[in-house]
């Protein structure tokens, strides 16, 4: 894949996902369900999870950028760090972070080649601690935290909002 078509693929995927929670209402969107995240929590989590990837291609803590300073490692902990931070965030502000989230990120991607996308993980973290991810083309990473990662949720809030909920 080359850059214009993981630029396509990242933009595309998430109109899907802007259309879909747009079709919601605001009680809908706001109420919590039964793993006690809300759609606005999981949009939420979709823009922590793009400033994360902001923060590798910028050379910045990651779990920083995230608002997850000392959430260590697992990637649950990081998820439970960042909804806590956000889970008062009323409805607009949930829209806000995740709509500048992506344009952040958006704006960062717009000058990268596909040679970028091909390079190591660790070309744009050193020392990041991956492992034998640190070899991955960061292309993974970029997948993993856009594209990827939209459709994960899409998948998730499709199910949720399909669902007769209690009345």
């Amino acid at each position: 894949m080359n850059a214009e078509q993981v630029r396509d693929r990242i933009e595309s995927s998430w109109q899907e996902l802007v259309e879909l929670v747009s079709s919601l209402d605001e009680k809908k969107f706001a109420t919590q369900g039964p793993d006690g995240w809300s759609i606005k929590d999981h949009l939420v989590h979709i823009g922590a999870w793009e400033h994360w990837l902001l923060a590798l291609f910028e050379g910045r803590d990651q779990l920083a950028a995230m608002g997850a300073v000392g959430a260590g490692r697992e990637i649950d902990d990081v998820n439970a760090v960042v909804w806590q931070l956000h889970r008062d965030d009323s409805v607009n502000a949930a829209w806000g972070y995740f709509r500048d989230a992506h344009a952040q990120l958006k704006k960062a991607l717009a000058g990268k080649t596909t040679a970028d996308f091909e390079l190591p993980y660790a070309t744009f973290f050193p020392g990041d601690g991956g492992g034998g991810s640190d070899r991955q083309p960061v292309l993974v990473a970029v997948a993993a935290n856009t594209y990827d990662h939209y459709a994960e949720h899409i998948g998730w809030i499709r199910e949720r909002t399909e669902k007769p909920g209690p009345s």
